[in-house]
């Protein structure tokens, strides 16, 4: 079953898979963009949107997610011209990166810093590559989508328009793995520009282990790994084990969990036995990822969470 959510992943007013449901899709393709702006917009109300946007917090050196569709339904950030080849809807999940590669920004924006204020792509620090990569490998391991991609990522404004890195409708029908809108057919778009695709392919692979290579332009699909018969979850301690002033190893066993499911990034030093704010906001982030539990996200975990958390 394709996972549909992306690990804490805020939505709330960025989710617009209520309005516009899509078309159910089973993802090969990853297709880049930028936003070439500063911050989340809304898309023309989630008219234009894609399936996720991530904006770079350079303060942390962290990615903020926002998820406006789910993975195995159709984006609306591509244009997709009447009588021609499918572009939203061809098993692509869409992904807006919120910065530019407009070169003529590429140290400042107005009175903004280019590294400082926003993320200029094509030569951004290290930290969004490593996020860039780190988000590619899960959708590698979640969704199978193919650890290749084109070899052509010209720079902007040499992208955009007609151009040789463009696909042609039987080269985007075949294509399987990670590529950007200056890619797609239909599309006149530059973005992501020159983004150093390859080193951040080789960072996704590394954290994958190096196990996926494909063929440069797409392939196959990867097959997944085997998925090991997952241990019966623990039993729920009780829901009074968890909350200010507790401390206990159940608290520690929750954190732990929540790390290996991805939920963790409020943990300054890793969980402990001792209930903390970090311990409530990831527990509140993985029940907002659960459809199951988001009518309930307080932050506290209650037999469901716990079962959720543990299968």
């Amino acid at each position: 079953m394709t996972t549909t959510l992306y690990p804490g992943a805020i939505r709330g007013t960025h989710w617009y898979g209520d309005t516009y449901k899509g078309d159910l899709m089973d993802p090969n393709v990853l297709a880049l963009h930028t936003t070439e702006g500063t911050s989340v917009v809304s898309y023309s109300n989630g008219a234009e949107a894609p399936n996720l946007t991530v904006l770079p917090n350079i303060k942390t050196r962290k990615f903020t997610a926002y998820q406006h569709f789910a993975l195995n339904r159709s984006a609306r950030a591509l244009v997709n011209a009447p009588g021609g080849v499918e572009t939203n809807t061809l098993n692509v999940v869409q992904l807006e990166l919120v910065g530019t590669c407009d070169p003529k920004h590429a140290k400042t924006w107005g009175k903004l810093k280019a590294g400082v204020d926003y993320i200029y792509w094509p030569a951004a620090p290290e930290w969004c590559y490593d996020a860039l990569a780190e988000l590619i490998a899960w959708m590698h391991k979640n969704l199978a989508i193919p650890l290749s991609g084109p070899s052509e990522w010209p720079a902007y404004p040499s992208s955009y328009g007609k151009t040789s890195a463009r696909m042609t409708f039987a080269e985007w029908n075949k294509f399987r793995g990670i590529c950007g809108h200056l890619h797609a057919p239909e599309n006149y778009h530059g973005d992501p520009g020159n983004i150093p695709f390859a080193k951040i392919l080789a960072k996704a692979k590394a954290l994958v282990g190096g196990t996926a290579t494909n063929p440069p332009g797409g392939g196959a699909p990867a097959r997944p790994k085997p998925t090991p018969i997952p241990k019966p979850a623990p039993p729920f301690p009780g829901r009074g084990y968890f909350g200010p002033g507790k401390s206990n190893s159940h608290i520690t066993a929750l954190g732990e969990r929540l790390v290996k499911k991805g939920f963790g990034k409020y943990y300054v030093s890793g969980p402990g036995p001792k209930w903390s704010d970090a311990d409530r906001k990831n527990v509140r982030a993985f029940q907002l990822s659960r459809t199951e539990l988001s009518g309930d996200a307080d932050g506290l975990p209650g037999s469901l969470t716990w079962k959720l958390l543990f299968s």
